[in-house]
């Protein structure tokens, strides 16, 4: 996948999305018709003007309440957002996840007009892919967030900005990169060269995770993707997730995925051929 991606779509009738995640930051934005998005245990109805923001591994689905359906779909890899957008308030809202959260963001039809063109702007570069796009794209990620962050000023106030934002990405960090190797609290705490129980608080305190939880939902998120988009074998992509005994690999993803590994590759793989049906 590309640092950055982009998506639109125009659907009239008969959408459905079941329940997923991905890692990346991620954010919505409703050209036309009416939505229920379901976010974890949250759920918003979104119309023309709304914006949904997620982080990393945030499950989610929708069910379209009124068509046409018609959105946009911008997904960041982390990385490549730190290096573009420098601002830990703009960072904050793909971590923090106080309990009066919302991830749905309104703007004036003014501004909604304004971001809309800059989406145009991105979608172009992205589907040219001309020299230096993604420098142009970072400049485009700039001026729609800093926007973002002055127009929903009162709806982000409630998330306080501190040393802990900091940690909390540096954390994220260092797990997306190492999730599959042997992994305690304990290593974490001494890759990054913090307190073991004080780096625990904080991460948990800014994103809702446990250190050791996060690294569980990036290795099944990792096996999920592995299981759709690939004919390795299970025992590989367990060893590929950061597991070295199967049993405990497959025991790990029925309790997050609701289902054995060879039973979701069955499933993914019966949903295409329903689609293509």
């Amino acid at each position: 996948m590309d640092d950055f991606w982009i998506e639109h779509r125009y659907t009239a009738g008969n959408y459905k999305l079941p329940y997923h995640y991905e890692n990346t930051y991620q954010i919505v934005f409703l050209l036309a018709g009416r939505i229920l998005y379901q976010v974890g245990e949250k759920a918003y109805e979104v119309s023309k003007g709304g914006m949904i923001v997620l982080n990393t591994l945030e499950s989610h689905t929708i069910k379209v309440l009124e068509y046409p359906y018609e959105r946009y779909v911008v997904q960041i890899q982390p990385d490549f957002f730190q290096h573009e957008v420098k601002y830990p308030e703009v960072i904050a809202i793909f971590i923090k996840r106080p309990a009066s959260f919302s991830h749905l963001l309104t703007v004036t039809e003014p501004v909604w007009n304004y971001l809309y063109d800059i989406i145009l702007e991105m979608e172009k570069e992205y589907l040219t892919k001309k020299k230096y796009w993604e420098m142009y794209v970072g400049a485009d990620l700039r001026r729609m967030f800093i926007t973002i962050f002055r127009e929903c000023a009162d709806a982000l106030s409630m998330m306080k900005i501190g040393a802990g934002i900091t940690v909390a990405y540096n954390v994220m960090n260092y797990l997306n990169h190492h999730f599959a190797e042997d992994m305690n609290v304990d290593k974490i705490a001494a890759a990054l060269s913090m307190n073991r129980d004080y780096i625990a608080r904080v991460f948990k305190e800014e994103t809702g995770y446990s250190l050791m939880g996060y690294v569980i939902s990036l290795r099944i998120n990792r096996a999920e993707l592995l299981l759709a988009e690939t004919e390795k074998s299970v025992t590989e992509i367990a060893q590929e997730c950061g597991y070295s005994e199967f049993t405990y690999f497959s025991k790990q993803f029925k309790k997050y995925a609701g289902m054995s590994p060879s039973k979701f590759r069955k499933t993914i793989s019966q949903k295409r051929k329903d689609v293509l049906a």
